[in-house]
């Protein structure tokens, strides 16, 4: 008579590993989530917030005209055509000039600076030193208001140009073919913008449907 056959107890399923791999999904899953997940509209958009608000607080430049020998007729080994080009101005910037008592800084338009002619400037400014804001992007055209010393030199244009817009992503080549397919398209119009805006939110929602999937598989093995 063969012996009675011993009930073997079935030996609980080691849950460790499962639960470890579940757990590891579902916090890849939030850091995914929590650091923008690299899509251009999630984290980067407090990136770009915080250049712009940088790049707002960040006051203009002032710049010294002729530097430390100020504004003066020039020797034969300077001259503020050379300044300028060594120099880039933008708005918000300022020029500050400095001269002798017997000088004035006087701003006039392209054709009286071309034929140093003082007699109707735009403005006139004396006393020394004078502080001229750049508010405008454009062409500004100083000469001094002494006898002669226009003549001598004495006289300044600068370009000012507009600052670039901070974090302005390049555009993307589906974007760039569709401004192509449609000329009458102005990438500078309000349409281009919320444009922008619709492929920012969208990136951002790709970032937390994926996050949110990572966190749902890792429940789901954690229950099983």
């Amino acid at each position: 008579m063969a012996p009675p056959m011993m009930a073997t107890a079935a030996r609980p399923r080691d849950d460790q590993p499962r639960r470890r791999q579940a757990l590891l999904l579902a916090a890849s899953a939030l850091l995914f989530l929590l650091c923008g997940g690299g899509a251009p509209g999630a984290g980067g958009v407090v990136v770009a917030v915080a250049a712009t608000a940088s790049a707002t607080a960040t006051p203009g430049l002032v710049f010294h005209v002729g530097g430390p020998r100020g504004w003066r007729v020039p020797d034969a080994n300077t001259s503020y055509t050379w300044w300028a080009m060594n120099n880039r101005f933008h708005v918000g910037d300022s020029l500050y000039f400095r001269y002798g008592g017997g000088d004035s800084v006087l701003v006039v338009d392209r054709e009286a600076f071309d034929g140093c002619n003082a007699t109707e400037p735009v403005a006139r400014f004396a006393g020394g030193a004078t502080t001229v804001p750049l508010g405008r992007p454009g062409f500004f055209c100083f000469i001094s208001g002494a006898p002669g010393h226009c003549d001598g030199g004495q006289r300044l244009i600068v370009r000012v140009m507009v600052h670039p817009a901070p974090g302005a992503p390049a555009p993307a080549p589906s974007a760039a073919a569709a401004a192509t397919s449609h000329p009458g398209a102005s990438a500078s119009g309000p349409g281009a913008s919320s444009g922008a805006a619709a492929v920012a939110a969208g990136g951002a929602g790709a970032a937390v449907a994926a996050a949110a999937m990572g966190v749902l598989a890792g429940l789901v093995l954690l229950l099983q």
